[in-house]
């Protein structure tokens, strides 16, 4: 039970922040168009929140001792993606008429709307891994688990809103229902509480 939970978690964040760089190409469409500067950026974007994301989440894990921490970040993931459809045309536009004929306008943009959620999505991982973790024996096999699982949620993110949710919702009405959902997640691991299991290392050879 205990593990299907931290799989489910993973894969609810893995959809969510995949399906915001899918929407986010949208929101920035009106005001830079869909050329490669603007994927490079979005790409860029979402790559270096996930690069600082794991290392705040790694440091934040290693001081939780439940997933009560895991839950508020999921929570504050949340909450941005139900206060974006608020702001993000608006600010995308505000971008394009002050650096719109710059080719880092974009990249600036991007930064600005989407880097704190994702930030925020990337920090899950590590601190999945320190409550799945039981064993220093099985410690790559866990972590292994946890980030192809993930993946799978970053495929279906993909997938889906590119195939089905852009095609039948409305742009602003995916980024609350997945807000509304972070929220549950969050709201559940705040409530619902995982202590860390200390891990069993290997008793060293010649050991009573």
């Amino acid at each position: 039970m205990r593990l299907a939970v931290l799989y489910a978690t993973s894969i609810v964040c893995g959809f969510c922040l995949m399906a915001l760089e899918i929407l986010g190409a949208r929101f920035l469409y009106p005001s830079f168009g869909s050329s490669i500067d603007v994927w490079a950026a979005i790409i860029t974007v979402f790559i270096l929140s996930l690069s600082i994301g794991y290392v705040i989440g790694g440091r934040l894990a290693d001081r939780s001792t439940d997933n009560q921490p895991l839950g508020w970040v999921i929570l504050a993931a949340g909450a941005l993606y139900l206060t974006l459809p608020i702001y993000a045309l608006s600010v995308a536009e505000s971008f394009g008429d002050l650096l719109g004929q710059y080719r880092f306008g974009v990249l600036v943009a991007g930064l600005v709307l989407f880097l704190v959620p994702s930030l925020l999505l990337g920090m899950v991982s590590p601190m999945l891994v320190k409550l799945a973790f039981v064993s220093a024996e099985r410690v790559g096999r866990t972590t292994g688990t946890l980030y192809a699982v993930g993946s799978i949620g970053n495929v279906l993110g993909i997938l889906v809103t590119d195939y089905v949710l852009l095609e039948f919702v409305p742009l602003n009405a995916n980024l609350l229902w997945m807000g509304a959902v972070l929220a549950v997640v969050g709201c559940l691991h705040v409530a619902w509480r995982l202590r860390v299991e200390r891990a069993a290392a290997p008793a060293p050879a010649g050991a009573p």
